[in-house]
């Protein structure tokens, strides 16, 4: 068997990193926690003038919806 996994492993090897490096950028891009300190950054840079209300609307928008997304993403992968 181990043979054969060594003869399989140019086709099962790039689909093998593929599915690491897609698991990794779901959980850095699903961190609720890394959302909450990016909303805080957002909000010190707003509130220290670095950013105008415009601006700050859009992103602070975006982030909620990663937020949001991230929670759903998270109930999923629990069922």
């Amino acid at each position: 068997m181990g043979l054969l996994k060594a003869l399989a492993f140019p086709l099962t090897g790039p689909l093998w990193v593929a599915r690491v490096a897609r698991d990794e950028a779901e959980r850095q891009f699903y961190d609720t926690t890394a959302i909450r300190r990016q909303l805080e950054e957002l909000d010190r840079r707003y509130a220290g003038g670095q950013i105008e209300q415009e601006e700050y609307d859009q992103l602070q928008e975006q982030l909620l919806q990663r937020l949001l997304d991230a929670r759903d993403y998270h109930r999923a992968r629990q069922t």
